[in-house]
């Protein structure tokens, strides 16, 4: 793990913890909680009521989770370890765990399904909104690559071209020669990340700063957060972009199923790119060597 991903990566999850349990959750504990006070409900289509001050110790577990999964990270050597389709189907065991930890924390207090909009009457919008969507992120990580922050990253972190600063597990998508581990990678991209992504981040925390602060505060921290837990300097401004997209497609909706048709629908398109990048690279000569704008 190179010093200025980690510093970089490290000081992003640092500076959203501060700002979450140093700032908002002592601001909103001082103005809102005490004998008399009510706490005001921010508007908005996705709801609040039932969130409280003690929330803010769920959204420290979910923290706590990903930083040691960060920490355990630094200083792993990925080239040396031979993955298996059966170990990568471990984190689809880890998606779900967190995805019950979310259910487990709310449960007792909301209706799960009414609280994140499951009954959208208008679910039918959610895959043709998601095309045009995904299409303006692919934009903008094309203006990236365009004006070669790709290569300038890679040149931070002292590789020789811009591919080798790609996430671990594009990388292992890409080298992969087996079908069956291709599958269950694939799976986890686009099936239990979205999922498990989207319950926990927008499912869950946004809406509990959203509780503390608002919701041009909360769309920008969940997006910053979210893009911090990938753990990757070059993915950085793509995912927080992805990140902000989501949330507020979650707001503007009142879904959840939007932003989870959009999350799905980014991976698999870059999954199914990057399998014929692979397969076909006379298809796509021209993007040679720049395939570092692949991001989960």
């Amino acid at each position: 793990m190179e010093d200025v991903q980690y510093w970089v990566i490290g000081g992003t999850l640092s500076l959203c913890a501060i700002a979450f349990f140093f700032v908002m959750v002592p601001r909103y504990a001082f103005l809102h909680v005490g004998s008399g006070k009510v706490p005001p409900l921010p508007k908005g289509k996705v709801p609040v009521a039932g969130l409280q001050l003690f929330d803010a110790l769920g959204v420290g577990l979910f923290f706590g989770i990903y930083a040691m999964m960060w920490f355990a990270s630094v200083g792993a050597d990925t080239e040396e370890m031979e993955l298996t389709a059966l170990l990568a189907s471990t984190q689809l065991v880890f998606q779900g765990f967190i995805i019950g930890l979310v259910a487990v924390i709310l449960c007792w207090r909301v209706n799960l399904v009414e609280f994140m909009g499951m009954r959208w009457k208008r679910w039918y919008l959610a895959p043709i909104l998601a095309i045009p969507i995904i299409m303006i992120v692919y934009s903008f990580t094309a203006l990236l690559m365009t004006m070669g922050f790709a290569e300038w990253v890679a040149q931070l972190q002292g590789f020789e071209t811009a591919d080798e600063a790609q996430q671990d597990v594009v990388k292992m998508m890409k080298e992969n020669k087996d079908p069956l581990l291709f599958v269950v990678l694939a799976i986890v991209a686009c099936v239990g990340a979205p999922l498990s992504e989207e319950i926990v981040f927008r499912g869950y925390i946004y809406p509990v700063v959203k509780r503390f602060t608002n919701i041009p505060i909360s769309i920008i921290f969940n997006g910053l957060l979210f893009a911090a837990i990938h753990g990757n300097l070059a993915a950085l401004p793509t995912l927080f972009f992805l990140g902000v997209i989501l949330a507020a497609a979650y707001e503007l909706s009142g879904s959840l199923w939007l932003p989870i048709a959009i999350h799905a629908a980014y991976n698999t398109v870059s999954v199914i790119l990057m399998k014929l990048m692979t397969l076909y690279p006379e298809w796509f000569e021209e993007m040679a060597g720049k395939q570092a704008w692949f991001v989960f």
